[in-house]
């Protein structure tokens, strides 16, 4: 049964870390846009996030929820946890409010462990590319958006590494990133910018920065192209074969009851 909690500080042991500022009162129901989630996760668990405003917002803009600024997840998996993922599945513009929903997504929805997903339609860029042969350990952070009118995923940002231990300490690996834009509804990639530690004893890095661009997208009322930012979209490899991961992404305008951010770690 998925289980609802407000947080209120740092901190999770489930794994899951948000912050906030100020206090997080219920929902009014007719406030709240829920957002259409493509499968369901196993041992979810949902937590409300307040968030906060940049600048001085027009009535009509905190109407629609712009301006409005949540904090970013994090995420880890344990050496044998395979594959974990955090999800918006609601908004209230109004009060500035998300929900998360964080669990296990099915083996359907996780891509095979011999590749790295790739999404059909889409244009790509990619760093140093690996096959992960020989290697003990391997996985990667993804960060995506979907189209809530259609369910599709518009753009996507993935880091990862491959990495070996010894003595405690990470040895030879190889990093790698991913980006991908569905060209067939619009997006297109502006720029990225990677960065990478792979040669660091406590641990193997792989962060990316991109920015995407729909010049005639239709679901933001009032604007006539999208811009969507993601910012260090990081992935973690650690000496006893655990991940952490994390994404900052936003959309411009924010969008929020159209395009539904999404963060999941897995293995390889």
């Amino acid at each position: 049964m998925t289980k609802r909690k407000l947080i209120r500080n740092l901190g999770l042991a489930t794994g899951l870390l948000l912050a906030f500022a100020g206090s997080a009162q219920a929902d009014h129901k007719g406030d709240v846009v829920k957002a259409k989630t493509p499968y369901p996760l196993a041992d979810a668990t949902q937590f409300v996030v307040q968030g906060r405003r940049d600048g001085v917002a027009a009535s009509s803009e905190r109407a629609s929820g712009a301006n409005c600024r949540v904090p970013q997840p994090s995420l880890s998996l344990a050496p044998r946890e395979r594959a974990i993922e955090v999800r918006e599945v609601s908004f209230n513009p109004r009060t500035c409010r998300t929900t998360f929903e964080r669990g296990v997504p099915p083996r359907s929805a996780q891509p095979a462990a011999s590749e790295k997903p790739q999404s059909a339609g889409a244009s790509r860029a990619g760093g140093v590319q690996s096959l992960a042969n020989g290697y003990r350990y391997s996985g990667y952070g993804k960060a995506w958006y979907t189209d809530a009118r259609t369910g599709k995923m518009v753009t996507s940002v993935e880091s990862g590494a491959d990495w070996n231990t010894s003595g405690g300490c990470i040895g030879a690996n190889n990093t790698y990133f991913r980006n991908t834009a569905s060209t067939a509804t619009g997006w297109r990639e502006v720029s990225h910018r990677w960065s990478f530690i792979n040669k660091d004893c406590d641990q193997v890095v792989s962060s990316v920065n991109a920015h995407f661009r729909d010049t005639y997208f239709t679901g933001c009322p009032g604007a006539i192209r999208a811009e969507s930012f993601y910012n260090k979209v990081r992935f973690v490899g650690l000496p006893n074969g655990g991940i952490k991961g994390s994404r900052g992404s936003r959309n411009e305008p924010s969008c929020k009851d159209t395009l539904i951010a999404y963060f999941a770690l897995y293995r390889r």
